[in-house]
């Protein structure tokens, strides 16, 4: 085992989820602005803080498991920075909840169906512990007719094991999550009476799922060999093979290619994602693939800085 460093323990902890959350704060302020013509700051913040907090909290964890195994001489040594650690993850979970208040129920309720996976990623869940609880909260009476207890397996699971989802999931919770809450938020129609040429809601939408799948999957790709050794049933791994995939991943960006010919910015960013899925491997050192986090981002700020010179 790796003998744990103060800069990679800030790297995990801090460094890595800001750089996450500046996406979503671009990407929601894009939309934000597209749906509503103005930047509303209660989204924005609700996206940032969630990507800080589900990152955060779960690169903590791991680090945590891996200075407490090297015994208590690391974990004194590291005693400050997990001091600095919580008070950082409170000051984010502070301004989610003044963020929260602010907003609408509706705002809070889809921000809760959205996160609720990302908080719980790595957590194994116990089917039948949870149908208990269910049934408890259940009249006595219904829950006998259902049986919960007998029907449900006992095994856990873990979100983030289940087969060939782990980047989907990722898609849809940083992709479609994100404009449900910044809808939800300026209680808008779903058809924007503002016109953001070249910008459409559909096709943002389409393409931060699909921008941010082919990320994770990317990821996955670098980590072949040792998920296929581990077992882990990413999408890489149940197709046997790092080539296959990035097929498949140049298909899938090279359809929201065609399908937003007429949007340059969307037209950049993929084929600047279609290259980094043959540039990055497994040799690629883990901040390159800063840059296919950033791949929406460099091109929203694009659009924004082209905006800006035009007024």
């Amino acid at each position: 085992m790796a003998t744990p460093t103060v800069s990679g323990f800030i790297g995990a902890v801090i460094i890595r989820p800001v750089v996450v959350a500046i996406n979503s704060l671009v990407l929601a302020s894009l939309m934000s602005y597209v749906i509503a013509e103005r930047l509303d700051w209660r989204p924005i913040t609700v996206c940032v803080t969630c990507d800080i907090l589900a990152v955060g909290i779960d690169h903590f964890k791991d680090q945590k498991i891996i200075i407490s195994a090297c015994g208590a001489a690391a974990e004194q040594r590291f005693a400050s920075l997990f001091f600095l650690t919580r008070m950082f993850l409170v000051l984010n979970a502070s301004l989610l909840v003044i963020a929260l208040c602010q907003g609408s129920p509706k705002m809070t309720i889809v921000t809760a169906i959205f996160t609720t996976p990302a908080f719980l990623w790595a957590t194994p869940l116990n089917p039948r512990r949870i149908g208990a609880v269910i049934q408890r909260s259940l009249p006595a009476k219904h829950g006998q007719e259902v049986g919960y207890s007998s029907s449900i397996p006992g095994t856990p699971f873990v979100i983030k094991r289940v087969p060939g989802m782990k980047a989907i999931f990722n898609g849809i919770i940083r992709g479609c999550g994100i404009f449900f809450v910044v809808h939800s938020s300026l209680q808008a129609s779903w058809k924007s009476d503002f016109n953001a040429l070249p910008w459409t809601i559909i096709e943002i939408v389409m393409w931060s799922t699909v921008n941010r799948i082919v990320h994770s999957v990317m990821t996955d790709v670098r980590d072949f060999d040792e998920d296929e050794k581990a077992g882990v049933p990413t999408i890489p791994v149940l197709l046997g093979s790092p080539i296959k995939t990035r097929i498949l991943l140049t298909v899938s960006q090279a359809a929201v290619l065609i399908a937003s010919l007429g949007n340059p910015y969307i037209l950049g960013s993929s084929c600047f994602m279609i290259a980094l899925v043959w540039i990055l491997g497994k040799d690629s050192p883990k901040v390159s693939f800063f840059l296919s986090i950033h791949s929406q981002s460099i091109f929203i700020v694009m659009y924004a800085v082209t905006k800006c010179w035009s007024l």
